[in-house]
């Protein structure tokens, strides 16, 4: 009787977890050229990522199947956006753009303003302005997020640091202290309207800074991206930053997101373990999971 009872208790578990939608806020896209340029061949447990492009993006969907992850915002190079659209049957896909430097892939203010009014670009980001060794704040992003505000395009960027020896490699003009969050208090200030989360949360290094400007700043988001799945001490860090949101009221700001790059698993892992936090509710687990990015994404339903 009691196996018995075990068993029906884990099938109701597994039914109402199916019926959860999911809002991942964090999700990459690559074309073949770039796919694992930025990514060490495997990620801190040795586990090594999809073999390409197109199985990664195979593989990431079929994720979204299981998991009811039915919008996804997905940042990448725009030819890769384009191609997971083309892909997605659903509707899942809000097109991003992944960019470290304002004239990436050629963009200037008046391609970018093209691009957003073709609805080419649906949210402005992730951008990676830390990689570039700028910030959010520095003149040369502000002719984008002119057109953000105007158009009311939500702007997603990095916080916190990157891959360990990225500086050495891939991104030289990468420095820890252009992942701080306070950086962009200017950009709060100028664009009162602008939609704005921070992905990573300010990661380890500023997760109170992120905290502190969401209390200041009532309209600015978060997303818990890699810190949810990509080593111990980052599951550490964000186990704190949750528990302090929580505590001081900020919880109905704080998303859903993956960061999953090449590794397509880590969106099960993120999911998983957010789930196994005790001190979470199970609303607590919706509102992040769903109801938090359905307001900030102004969803209808």
């Amino acid at each position: 009787m009691r196996y018995l009872f075990l068993v029906m208790a884990c099938l109701c578990c597994a039914i109402a977890f199916t019926q959860t939608r999911i809002i991942d806020m964090h999700v990459h896209s690559y074309v073949q050229s770039d796919f694992g340029e930025r990514e060490p061949a495997a990620d801190h447990y040795g586990k090594k990522g999809s073999d390409n492009a197109r199985s990664h993006m195979v593989e990431t969907f079929a994720a979204f199947r299981k998991y009811n992850i039915v919008k996804a915002a997905v940042s990448g190079h725009p030819e890769s956006v384009d191609n997971w659209v083309a892909y997605d049957s659903n509707n899942r896909v809000i097109r991003g753009i992944l960019i470290f430097n304002p004239d990436d892939y050629g963009m200037d203010s008046v391609k970018f303003e093209q691009m957003v009014i073709a609805k080419k670009i649906e949210i402005f980001g992730e951008i990676g302005a830390y990689y570039g060794g700028t910030t959010l704040s520095d003149s040369i992003w502000q002719p984008y997020l002119r057109i953000c505000e105007r158009y009311d395009i939500p702007v997603a960027v990095h916080t916190g640091g990157g891959d360990p020896g990225g500086t050495y490699s891939w991104s030289p003009k990468a420095r820890l202290r252009l992942g701080d969050p306070y950086l962009i208090e200017d950009v709060l200030v100028r664009y009162p309207k602008l939609r704005l989360y921070l992905m990573h949360a300010g990661a380890e290094e500023w997760h109170e800074h992120t905290l502190r400007l969401m209390a200041y700043y009532p309209q600015l988001y978060a997303d818990l991206g890699v810190m949810l799945w990509v080593e111990p001490n980052t599951q550490r860090t964000i186990k704190d930053f949750l528990r302090n949101a929580k505590e001081a009221g900020y919880l109905n700001r704080v998303m859903f997101g993956s960061d999953q790059m090449i590794w397509p698993y880590a969106i099960e892992k993120s999911i998983n373990f957010l789930n196994s936090l005790s001190f979470l509710t199970e609303k607590d687990k919706e509102d992040i999971f769903y109801n938090n990015a359905a307001r900030f994404l102004n969803l209808k339903n």
